[in-house]
């Protein structure tokens, strides 16, 4: 017996819809190996130097940090599950250009598991991306508190409900890729897990991009100079980039594009499910450097003595003068509409 088989659906009148060029499914799933294996060099790097930063340099770890540590390790082992994923398509990428599906339970199996490690992936980064804010701003505004929270537990929940689910019922997720698996002969598509899968999608992105306009509200209170608001802006336009990246993915999950089959449309979204971990964890890793590119521009650059204590705890205290995010800049007053209003920046931007 070979290695793939065909199906009803390869062989019946829509068969269109499960085939596509050799060269153009090659060419997929060379793209996720390439991705998986930059992504893995770019993200061990940035991350080794965030932690290098803030453990060597800052003496400062925190919670954010813990986080970006297990996420690295989780999107580690999703990145080589996937290459070992491909590596086992390719040899019969004619077979599966042509509608076929495996006959072996691996690859299937293989597929549940990075989808579920995946979801890990995003359970943990959203929590690493949670802290930062945390630790960065303080408002008496709980609402703001209580949304960061909510984007960070609420997503958390329904991971775990699609591991789970993905789990309890893998035909699901495997018919996305391979339609007609003799192992699921029995098949049904059960609109329960659809719509889990779909809630926990759509949460995630919409928790992404409020991460993001949260950091850009609250920046238009801070009691900082224009200069030190744009390098902010930018470091908390972070929670942006996994949104963008997601809602390209959502969008292979829902629409069916012209010319590829349904495991090429499955391999796309892998494509988009390496890219949205992946660019996360590198800028938010990189808006932890500034430290080191000081340390770089200048051999005499020092923290005076910042880097030996621990961040300071967050603070709601009501903003009376305006707080310097550079130590040794003198403090200034601040009108009576920013007293009420004030957000205080209680990290200095040195040693985020």
């Amino acid at each position: 017996m070979g290695a793939t088989t065909p199906t009803i659906y390869s062989k019946g009148d829509h068969a269109y819809l499960y085939k596509e060029s050799i060269p153009t499914l090659r060419s997929q799933v060379n793209a996720i190996i390439a991705l998986c294996s930059v992504f893995l060099v770019l993200c061990w790097t940035t991350v080794g130097l965030r932690i290098y930063v803030r453990a060597g340099m800052m003496k400062a770890m925190g919670a954010d940090d813990i986080w970006m540590m297990a996420t690295m390790a989780a999107f580690t082992v999703y990145a080589v599950l996937l290459i070992v994923i491909c590596a086992n398509l390719i040899p019969h990428i004619p077979a599966y250009a042509a509608g076929e599906v495996p006959v072996s339970l691996a690859v299937p199996r293989m597929i549940v598991a990075g989808y579920c490690l995946y979801s890990v992936v995003s359970i943990l980064f959203k929590f690493s991306l949670g802290y930062f804010f945390l630790r960065v701003f303080s408002t008496r505004r709980l609402w703001r508190t209580a949304l960061i929270w909510i984007s960070m537990v609420l997503p958390a929940l329904l991971g775990i409900l699609n591991i789970a689910w993905t789990a309890r019922l893998p035909c699901q997720l495997e018919s996305v890729f391979f339609a007609g698996l003799p192992s699921c002969g029995e098949f049904k598509s059960r609109t329960d897990w659809a719509v889990v899968a779909a809630l926990w999608a759509g949460v995630s992105v919409i928790t992404d991009i409020i991460y993001g306009v949260l950091a850009f509200l609250s920046i238009t209170k801070l009691q900082m100079t224009f200069k030190v608001k744009v390098t902010a802006a930018l470091l908390c336009s972070l929670g942006c980039i996994g949104g963008v990246a997601a809602c390209v993915r959502m969008y292979f999950l829902i629409a069916q594009v012209p010319h590829l089959s349904v495991l090429g449309e499955a391999l796309h979204t892998a494509i988009w499910s390496v890219i949205e971990p992946g660019l996360a964890i590198v800028a938010a890793s990189m808006a932890m450097l500034k430290p080191l590119w000081n340390r770089l521009r200048d051999p005499n650059w020092s923290l005076s003595g910042q880097g030996t204590r621990p961040t300071p705890a967050p603070t709601t205290a009501p903003a009376t003068r305006l707080q310097s995010v550079f130590r040794g800049r003198p403090a200034e007053k601040a009108d009576d509409k920013s007293s009420t209003t004030g957000i205080l920046v209680c990290v200095d931007l040195e040693q985020i």
